[in-house]
């Protein structure tokens, strides 16, 4: 896509649309007592992701800052442990993520540059997360009938299932996404260290869109214990370096217990205004394998 044709988009609807959408999760959020944080975009710690980048020969991007390496943020997760153990029950965050991937994840859906609407509450459970997050997106969906005059999913409660079940039935849950109709929830999914593993299962769990749009909120319980952060840290061959701040904190027996989700803002809007690719929700593209042209 050539520069005059990213500014000669019709673009206005789609802006307007993620503006009411925003408005509505901060107003749903504030009104539930969370408070809303500012985001960091360069730490010496983020996300390790999962699936690992590196096996598809992608790095995580790093810059010197006095004389110190930064990375870009993948996500916020860590730090939002951290903004728990400062003391804040319950919080939100429009979080800018850098993840750079190859050209292969140009599949409608990814983004190397986006934005999570991160959150994450002190003490709280699996269930308590999807409890909220259920009202939120029944209100929502709602919400964007009045906007779009369309129809948008109408169940209160969503449909779950463990993510070993998904693989044997469908492959993926990409590939559920395509037959479902109403969105649903993929759980017990193996997945990074601060995830909370208990007796074999992962307390986490994924919102998947229907028709195809495919995950839209990934979260979980965190785990709080250094030893069993250690140990999993070890176990999957990651620098213990890289997360020496967090280490500290979590030695120290600074973590709390809490559970959170991330919502990805351009995968919500794409789904509430039809479109078929992520690009044409954003202002100024940022597609794997594509440089951009603004």
């Amino acid at each position: 896509m050539s520069v005059i044709k990213i500014i000669s988009r019709d673009i206005y609807k789609v802006i307007d649309i993620q503006t009411r959408i925003l408005d509505y999760m901060t107003k749903y959020f504030l009104g539930k007592g969370f408070k809303w944080l500012l985001p960091v975009m360069l730490s010496p710690i983020t996300d390790p992701l999962w699936p690992d980048p590196a096996e598809e020969g992608v790095k995580p991007l790093e810059v010197e800052v006095y004389g110190k390496k930064m990375r870009l943020t993948h996500s916020m997760i860590l730090h939002k442990q951290l903004a728990i153990a400062m003391g804040l029950k319950k919080i939100f965050v429009l979080s800018p993520n850098i993840r750079i991937e190859t050209r292969e994840r140009d599949d409608g859906k990814h983004a190397y540059e986006f934005t999570q609407f991160d959150f994450e509450v002190e003490g709280a459970k699996m269930k308590d997360i999807i409890s909220l997050v259920e009202e939120l997106m029944h209100g929502l969906f709602r919400k964007a009938e009045e906007w779009t005059g369309r129809d948008f999913p109408k169940a209160r409660h969503f449909k779950v299932y463990e993510y070993k079940d998904i693989l044997d039935e469908f492959g993926s849950d990409e590939k559920a996404s395509q037959v479902m109709e109403e969105p649903f929830w993929v759980i017990n999914i193996p997945r990074e260290f601060y995830d909370r593993e208990e007796d074999g299962v992962w307390r986490n769990y994924d919102l998947i869109l229907p028709y195809g749009y495919g995950e839209v909120l990934s979260g979980g319980e965190r785990e709080w214990e250094y030893q069993k952060i250690i140990e999993k840290i070890r176990a999957s061959g990651l620098s213990e370096e890289s997360f020496k701040p967090y280490l500290e904190i979590a030695r120290a027996g600074k973590l709390k217990p809490s559970a959170g989700a991330g919502i990805g803002v351009e995968r919500l809007v794409r789904f509430i205004v039809s479109a078929h690719h992520v690009s044409e929700v954003q202002l100024f593209p940022r597609i794997p394998g594509i440089p951009a042209m603004i």
